[in-house]
Order: C-alpha cells, then sequence, then structure tokens
C-alpha cells in the first residue's frame, strides 16, 4: 500500500485569521481538501490519513463529508509535533488500515496543494534505492549564514543548497523503528522525517522537486496560489 500522511496540527497563525491556514479557501475549496484530491488523484496513492488537531476534528470531518464523501480519507489525531503527528498516521495505518511495514508512506504538507503526479511517481521510485527520500529544489539566491541575525557570517555555496519540499517518502517499519531509537530531545530538535533519519546516519535521496509546490504560508502566497490556478 502507499498511504498518503498528512500532518495538519499546526496553528498557521503567520498566514492570519481565525483558522489554521490549512482551511482557508482557495478559489472555493479549503487548501487541504485541494491537497487531499492531489495525492489522491496519483492512482498507486491507496488512501490519505490526516493528523489532525483535536480542536479541528469535527470541521475536518465536516469538510471530507462535503468535498470528499467516497473518498479513501481517514482521521487520527495529530501529535504536538510534526513527527508525532506522523508517528500516530501511522499506528493509524498500521492497526485500522492493515498496513505492513513495508509499505510506503508519502509525508506531505497538507498547505502544498500543488503537488503533481510526476513528483509523486519519482518519489515512489526513489524507494528502490534510498530508505528515504524528499523533494528537493537548488537554492537560485545567494544565501547567508547569521548567527545574531543583523549581520551576515558566512556566504555558503549555493550550488550545495537545496529547498526541502515535500512528499518526504519511507517505509511505515522504517521509520517506527528510526522513531523509537531516537530521545525525545532529539525528536523535539528534528524539523521533519529527514532528520529523524539522518540522525541515525542514513542517505537523504533528493528527488526533483516542482516550483509550483509552494507551501502557503503567508498571506502572499495565497495569492500565488490562486494565479497558479487561474492558470491551469
Amino acid at each position: 500500500m502507499i498511504i498518503a500522511a498528512i500532518a495538519a496540527g499546526g496553528s498557521g497563525t503567520r498566514m492570519g485569521g481565525e483558522l489554521p491556514k490549512q482551511f482557508h479557501d482557495l478559489c472555493g475549496k479549503p487548501v487541504i481538501i485541494r491537497t487531499i484530491e492531489s495525492l489522491l488523484s496519483h492512482p498507486q496513492v491507496n488512501a490519505a490519513v490526516i493528523g489532525i488537531n483535536r480542536d479541528y476534528y469535527e470541521l475536518m470531518q465536516e469538510l471530507i463529508g462535503r468535498h470528499l464523501p467516497h473518498s479513501p480519507v481517514y482521521l487520527t489525531n495529530g501529535g504536538s509535533s510534526r513527527n508525532q503527528s506522523i508517528e500516530n498516521i501511522i499506528s493509524y495505518s498500521l492497526s485500522e488500515l492493515k498496513c505492513t511495514d513495508s509499505d510506503i508512506i508519502l509525508s506531505h504538507d497538507a498547505v502544498r496543494p500543488f503537488v503533481t503526479n510526476r513528483l509523486i511517481d519519482d518519489c515512489i521510485k526513489a524507494m528502490d534505492n534510498y530508505e528515504i527520500c524528499t523533494a528537493a529544489i537548488p537554492e537560485v539566491d545567494t544565501v547567508a549564514v547569521s548567527e545574531n541575525g543583523s549581520t551576515a557570517d558566512s556566504f555558503p555555496d549555493r550550488k550545495n543548497i537545496y529547498r526541502i519540499q515535500t512528499p518526504q517518502t519511507f517505509r511505515t517499519g522504517s521509520f517506527m523503528s528510526v522513531y523509537s531509537s531516537l530521545s525525545d530531545t532529539e525528536k523535539e530538535n528534528a524539523t521533519d522525517v529527514c532528520s529523524l533519519y539522518r540522525l541515525r546516519g542514513y542517505r537523504i535521496g533528493l528527488i526533483a522537486g516542482e516550483i509550483s509546490n509552494i507551501k502557503l504560508t503567508y498571506p502572499h502566497d495565497m495569492t500565488a496560489a490562486k494565479a497558479l490556478i487561474d492558470s491551469i
């Protein structure tokens, strides 16, 4: 099986508004619904499991019933962090969907609604060569390192810098093995699944991402997303 895992427990305060950003309207549909639709449009993705904050559980159920009433979409509790939400999603998939340790998880941001079948294809194929892979795009801007946030300390060569996107793709069994081996501090400091795997020395496969695979974080990102939809 191939399961799309969507951690949707964040508050999304940088976007503004009363609701988290994944619930904001994007041309007539909530962002998270567009994300789920994009993932489930791939013929090899069997189901989507969302780790959701309990405060928004009923809202998510209502949105699924309205927009995706006959789709294989399931809800489970989100965790206190992104990686804990992924653990909850995998535990749910193993117990309720009867996944096995060799089944594939596509971990994807709830607010990246423009993931394509080509990108999902490449992530799935990469599982033949890696324990984990992630979508990524080369950095095109000059980047600086600053310790104090006021002055630049160094300028890394941008040809070696990549911007990480999602999906991040791995197998259920390897995730549970890695996650259970880490200390609480390590789990808290890891910002994504790739960070967890690097702590245990795994190679992280880089899959060619897409500039259009944007993450909707700030209000101006919604303007860009609407323009993308209008151009399709």
